[in-house]
């Protein structure tokens, strides 16, 4: 007979909770003899189901069993080779190649293993003695693997069709139609794409740079379900679209970088090879009652191909990998809605085409926010590190704020020391969901004679954008203000400015040091919406509208109104000039 024995030793000892355990069982061991199953670990089998919750650190196997004083030694962080000599068979040490999905073995056998679905490293280990924070000064304290229930990175469907995109297609957004029939009835799905033109060949002056990494961050969110009318954010009932009813009888689609895993824990990746349900030009979002996200940058294509405006269309992940070369074949480059989260790569190329003499109309908020990674050997998985700052949805776990991805630091690029303000003359004010939202008065900076262009065909009095498809107007959702503090140019020129929110909206917690009674929109200057516009090195120039529903008015009145107007005012002196 042989004995089996199970040491429970806690990572922390307590006064009067001891949570020590040992237990032992004699039984028979058959013989191992040939084996060429797997070594799973956190889960039963490679089918990949009765999966662990919570944190693996530094796995070891031995020919044979070790005494107590040699398991001390181990928990002591010895060398395991120096523990166990030849009687090692495999010790994996989870602080290498993080940013990949290599296991290294350290072992004198290398059997290196894969992880599945995206677990969770770069997380501080059993000995993690709170001095570092970054794992790179201290990778030893970094060797443990954060597992999930309801990890997933790959869906692992089955190709069901292809298809080659003609030459000569226009660039622009499409989707593939998708029609089946059953009892119930016929079922309509469409799956979004984007055609780019190719490369080096760019067909129009003006580019929309679509804000895929914001779409693949809120990939599948699950906040529906959270009592946000009753909180005080919206006076309007919030109707859940269907597409969020079948999300949540669907949880193995898994989640967004905004919720939770089942243990509590942020979800800080998000993965492109799965079905993402509210990532649908129909999709209604369940917080503005309207579409969000790709249903709102379908606004201006729409404008654009209203007004009869050329224009090409690449993605955040086209940036990323191609940088400002990319960027460089276009007199102007125009967000989306909602480009809130870049990478390195990304915001160093839109800095340096500005600064080459490039033109970025800005048409959204809340946006150039987030440090974001996209992995180098997987690039379907984009990473976001939280921190402790910043309007978000969790806070990251002491020491682990820095991406696995790449090793940088997570949070807000505001206190990377690239500001929002820096990039586009506007950064994160309030956000709300009142409807309707305020409108635009004109401020004196719109009477300046650089700023004339912009408001040819406005009348000195007019009221901007007091209607619209989205919150009713065109200053809502999410907000962004000038702010010289926080690097806004010293020559921005204030345009134009809604203010007076109401009770519904709220400023930004990055702007607050300490709880007041006076945190309401209606009682603080900071919440607003600014439209600005400066002058950037070699003729360059940024005009921003700082607020996410501004794309919603541009069709009001057949187009016939004063935010198409602007917008289209915009769009061809940056073109032309």
């Amino acid at each position: 007979k042989q004995k089996l024995t199970l040491y429970q030793l806690p990572l922390s000892n307590y006064p009067l909770e001891e949570t020590s355990a040992i237990v032992e069982l004699e039984t028979t061991l058959p013989s191992s003899g040939q084996n060429d199953s797997p070594l799973c670990i956190a889960t039963v089998d490679d089918d990949i189901y009765e999966v662990y919750n919570g944190k693996i650190d530094s796995p070891r196997i031995f020919s044979r069993a070790l005494s107590a004083d040699e398991i001390e030694r181990l928990k002591a962080d010895a060398s395991p080779l120096e523990v166990g000599g030849d009687d090692l068979v495999a010790a994996w040490d989870f602080s290498r190649d993080m940013a990949s999905a290599t296991v290294t073995d350290i072992g004198p056998h290398g059997l290196h293993g894969v992880v599945v679905n995206m677990p969770m490293r770069a997380v501080t280990g059993h000995n993690w003695d709170t001095t570092h924070y970054d794992f790179k000064h201290a990778p030893s304290q970094y060797g443990a693997i954060h597992f999930h229930d309801d990890d997933l990175e790959d869906a692992k469907w089955e190709t069901d069709f292809e298809w080659r995109i003609p030459d000569g297609t226009k660039s622009g957004i499409y989707a593939a139609r998708l029609r089946a029939k059953d009892s119930d009835g016929e079922h309509v799905d469409y799956i979004p794409f984007a055609v780019r033109p190719k490369r080096g060949k760019p067909t129009a002056k003006a580019v929309i740079l679509v804000p895929t990494l914001t779409y693949l961050a809120y990939a599948n969110e699950r906040l529906a379900g959270l009592p946000l009318h009753s909180a005080g954010i919206t006076n309007r009932p919030l109707v859940k679209d269907p597409l969020d009813v079948y999300l949540e009888q669907h949880p193995e689609f898994a989640m967004s970088i905004y919720d939770v895993h089942s243990d509590g824990s942020g979800c800080c990746y998000s993965s492109r090879l799965r079905p993402i349900v509210n990532m649908r030009p129909n999709y209604r979002m369940w917080l503005v009652g309207a579409p969000r996200h790709l249903g709102a940058d379908l606004y201006l294509v729409d404008w654009l191909e209203a007004q009869g405006f050329d224009y090409d269309v690449i993605t955040d992940e086209d940036l990323h990998h191609e940088g400002v070369e990319l960027l460089s074949n276009y007199r102007v480059v125009m967000s989306g809605m909602h480009p809130e989260y870049w990478t390195t790569p990304m915001l160093s190329a839109l800095e340096s085409y500005l600064a080459n003499g490039g033109k970025l109309m800005s048409l959204g908020a809340n946006g150039y926010y987030w440090v974001t990674a996209i992995d180098p050997e997987r690039p379907h998985i984009v990473e976001v590190r939280r921190g402790n700052s910043g309007t978000r949805a969790w806070n990251s776990a002491p020491g682990e704020q820095y991406h696995s991805a790449t090793g940088e630091m997570g949070g807000l690029w505001r206190h990377r020391g690239k500001t929002p303000n820096q990039i586009a003359g506007v950064g994160f004010s309030g956000d709300g969901w009142h409807s309707p939202t305020p409108a635009y008065t004109r401020q004196p900076g719109s009477f300046d004679e650089r700023a004339a262009f912009i408001f040819e065909g406005i009348a000195p009095d007019e009221i901007i954008g007091n209607f619209g498809l989205v919150l009713g107007g065109a200053a809502g959702d999410e907000m962004d203000r000038l702010d010289f503090t926080l690097g806004s140019p010293p020559h921005t020129l204030l345009l134009a400015t809604a203010s007076n929110y109401s009770r519904q909206y709220m400023p930004v917690i990055e702007d607050l040091l300490e709880l007041s009674s006076s945190l309401l929109a209606n009682q603080d200057p900071r919440v607003r919406a600014d439209m600005t516009y400066f002058e950037t090195p070699n003729g360059g120039a940024v005009f921003s509208v700082g607020s996410i529903t501004w794309c919603g008015s541009l069709s009001h009145n057949d187009y016939n109104n004063n935010v198409s107007r602007i917008t289209a005012n915009v769009l061809r002196a940056f073109t032309l000039a």
